[in-house]
């Protein structure tokens, strides 16, 4: 791909996932604010679709929403997934969150290996609450031009 950058987690942007249809804005809309993303595997996506909520077993089993910010993607994909061959990548449009439930907190679980803050969502999230959704295969893990730059541009944070 002409504009990605090839990370060690062994996943590549596949395709941009075009429903729910009111919930995506295209690329040319990415917000570079909305540095906050969840990731799901593809049964997880299947169910939310199906109920419009966005919750993993482990959302549920600790009492929040694991979400991640471009500059923590890669890791997260190495160490909690794995065992996925496709994963799909969603980007939360932070204006139709209520940012008084979003904190930053140290990662959980956390063995000692990752420095700084997570985002942890303690509120519902609901598919009508994204801004971008990408499906990511095992290969190569080839982000969006948008979401690259906005991991580079975020450094030092």
């Amino acid at each position: 791909m002409k504009n990605s950058l090839v990370l060690f987690t062994g996943f590549t942007v596949f395709l941009v996932i075009t429903s729910p249809q009111e919930t995506i804005q295209s690329e040319k809309e990415f917000n570079m604010t909305n540095n906050v993303y969840k990731i799901l595997r593809k049964q997880e996506w299947e169910e939310a679709l199906v109920t419009g909520s966005i919750i993993t077993d482990l959302d549920n089993q600790d009492g929040f929403i694991h979400l991640s910010t471009a500059s923590q993607l890669a890791v997260t994909l190495s160490l909690f997934f794995q065992d996925s061959d496709s994963v799909l990548l969603l980007q939360l449009n932070l204006e139709k969150i209520d940012l008084s439930k979003l904190l930053f907190e140290e990662p959980l679980p956390n063995e000692g290996k990752r420095k700084g803050a997570f985002p942890h969502l303690y509120s519902a999230l609901s598919t009508k609450q994204l801004s971008n959704i990408w499906t990511l295969e095992r290969g190569g893990f080839n982000l969006p031009e948008a979401v690259m730059v906005q991991a580079e541009n975020s450094k030092g944070e």
